[in-house]
């Protein structure tokens, strides 16, 4: 498992690079078919992955099969990976570089877990509070979690709202034994 501040040098190197070429959002599109082709092709990440191959190999490997699909500029960020032995990072790329992306777009996504399926009206007036909250632009991807018996779980990055009925209970209980325990 790769260190994360590791993909992150790269991926901030990538950006750069990107930005400087103003191809930001056709890289982040690249990264997607890159991520993809890994993902229904396990063959393709163990071969990328094995120690034994050379990079001269990988880099040809990859080439071929993304040369004339992505921009210049991801295609010499896959072959510097390859060239520094840091092929991991390839498949944590992507997710790094949207995150980023969104960030320097002022846009940031809020995991959203209610206990029933809300309303258009209360997840447009969610969305608002949220907005108002990070003063950046959300985007929210939102799932039913029944466990939560009622309310609203919000994370956004590190940090967790938790409106829930569950949350509370759970809230309220080491509540009371704190307060048993000290006396």
């Amino acid at each position: 498992m790769i260190d994360s501040r590791i993909t992150r040098r790269y991926v901030a190197a990538l950006y750069n690079a990107a930005e400087k070429a103003t191809v930001v959002d056709l890289v982040e599109s690249d990264l997607g078919l890159v991520a993809y082709s890994l993902e229904s092709s396990p063959d393709l990440e163990t071969a990328l992955l094995q120690p034994l191959i050379p990079a001269s190999k990988k880099k040809e490997i990859v080439e071929r099969l993304f040369a004339d699909k992505v921009h210049e500029v991801t295609l010499h960020y896959l072959f510097l990976v390859l060239d520094m032995n840091r092929a991991e990072v390839i498949k944590a790329t992507e997710p790094e570089y949207v995150r980023l992306a969104n960030e320097r777009r002022g846009i940031v996504l809020a995991e959203v877990r209610t206990a029933v399926d809300p309303d258009p009206d209360q997840l447009a007036k969610l969305k608002e509070r949220l907005e108002a909250h990070t003063g950046k632009t959300v985007e929210m991807n939102v799932t039913i979690d029944s466990s939560l018996i009622g309310g609203v779980s919000v994370r956004i990055g590190d940090t967790v709202l938790d409106g829930s009925v569950a949350g509370f209970l759970a809230r309220l209980r080491e509540q009371l034994l704190g307060e048993s325990g000290t006396e």
